[in-house]
């Protein structure tokens, strides 16, 4: 039986914002997985980018990439593949809107006004894309292999962005804010996505029926994800000011930025989960001698 199930943002959460780092969060990554909780990316990253990611990471569950436009599950998770959902090399992909392809048409229809604050990511160079994320040429290549959305990088002002995301969302697209770059999706989004698979895992993977889901983000684009998990992480970020999900409670903030706020604040979110459950199992004891 699993305490919990963990879905995580990477960038500026898992790895550090500057420099991509993983050092700080690999051993609590790595006492996880140890005690059979599975920590799941949710991240605006690419499946490209994110596999390799978990390999580092001694990772190969699930990953929700794209800012939650698709989720790859490995054929051997034991999930049950989803009518419409696309076999893969190893697994299969649920998504939740149209292509890249057919986002871009849409887009399209915006050019004349807006072109010319906006460039997609994956129009630009391998070395432009480079220095705009601060990614190596090996990494760029791999966040320009989008399939479910259109990311691209803002050039007019915040006022700007506003008005475009409003006509954006007139086309019934979805335009969402990431640490770095701007996002469109046709559906879908973090919260969607991680509601959507914490429901198959509860309902399908033996052991996981009562599993707390717990969530950690550190941007904009992770309030969704923040917001319908049981307990939820908010990471400090050096680049920003924290956003603010609409919670009752459930959630804590990390004291340290990056990898070094997860590592701490899930350490901590475990503990207090696994403590909650020991007493519910004392008092359940106390129920049976009571009983006898």
């Amino acid at each position: 039986m699993s305490t919990a199930i963990i879905f995580t943002d990477l960038d500026g959460t898992l790895m550090d914002h500057h420099t991509y780092s993983l050092a700080a969060a690999l051993p609590t990554v790595q006492a996880m997985s140890d005690r059979g909780i599975p920590v799941i990316p949710c991240t605006s990253k690419t499946r490209a980018e994110t596999a390799k990611i978990m390999a580092s990471l001694g990772l190969s569950g699930p990953m929700i990439v794209e800012n939650g436009a698709a989720i790859w599950v490995p054929a051997d998770l034991g999930l049950v593949k989803p009518a419409g959902a696309e076999s893969t090399d190893g697994g299969w992909c649920h998504r939740f809107g149209p292509s890249r392809g057919m986002i871009r048409r849409q887009l399209a229809i915006l050019n004349v006004e807006w072109g010319n604050r906006y460039q997609s990511l994956c129009d630009l160079s391998d070395k432009q894309v480079a220095a705009v994320t601060g990614l190596d040429l090996e990494a760029a290549v791999d966040a320009k292999d989008r399939h479910f959305c259109e990311t691209l990088v803002w050039l007019g002002t915040p006022s700007d962005k506003a008005a475009f995301a409003e006509q954006v969302e007139a086309l019934d697209l979805r335009c969402i804010q990431g640490a770095r770059c701007v996002h469109v999706l046709g559906s879908g989004g973090k919260g969607e996505a991680v509601s959507w698979l914490q429901r198959k895992i509860r309902a399908e993977l033996p052991g996981f029926e009562h599993a707390v889901s717990l969530s950690a983000g550190d941007a904009q684009n992770d309030v969704e994800m923040l917001e319908v998990t049981d307990l939820a992480l908010l990471v400090r970020s050096p680049a920003h000011e924290p956003p603010q999900p609409k919670r009752r409670g459930g959630m804590v903030i990390s004291d340290a930025v990056g990898p070094v706020g997860w590592a701490e604040g899930i350490d901590a979110l475990i503990a207090r989960i696994e403590e909650e459950e020991d007493r519910g199992r004392l008092l359940s004891k106390r129920h049976d001698y009571n009983a006898a």
